[in-house]
């Protein structure tokens, strides 16, 4: 809630009602999408690195609002920094990230 009022007003992000395609999403940690079915279906097996419980849940449903979170905000601050190594990284010339940002 940082900089907005606490005193029980709504607040409003601009950008939280442009949803990026879920294609684009998708190439941000892609395997977090297989780890979420699997997870979803309960196909995990004793050997697996994880296993399905309140906080693993919720760290794969983080991970999958931080991508796209991420990309949202990528398109201003890719403005505001344009210098960043980061804006090399092929997802942000990938078509379906230009047509995004537009």
């Amino acid at each position: 809630m940082a900089g907005f009022p606490t005193n029980g007003q709504s607040f409003y992000l601009a950008r939280a009602v442009l949803n990026p395609p879920t294609s684009l999403c998708k190439k941000l940690f892609p395997a977090i999408g297989e780890w979420h079915d699997r997870l979803a279906a309960k196909e995990l097996s004793p050997g697996d690195p994880i296993q399905p419980n309140v906080a693993e849940n919720a760290f794969v449903q983080m991970i999958m609002m931080f991508r796209k979170t991420f990309i949202q905000d990528s398109a201003l601050m890719k403005e505001l920094h344009p210098c960043y190594p980061i804006w090399q990284h092929l997802i942000f010339s990938d078509p379906a990230y230009l047509s995004f940002k537009r």
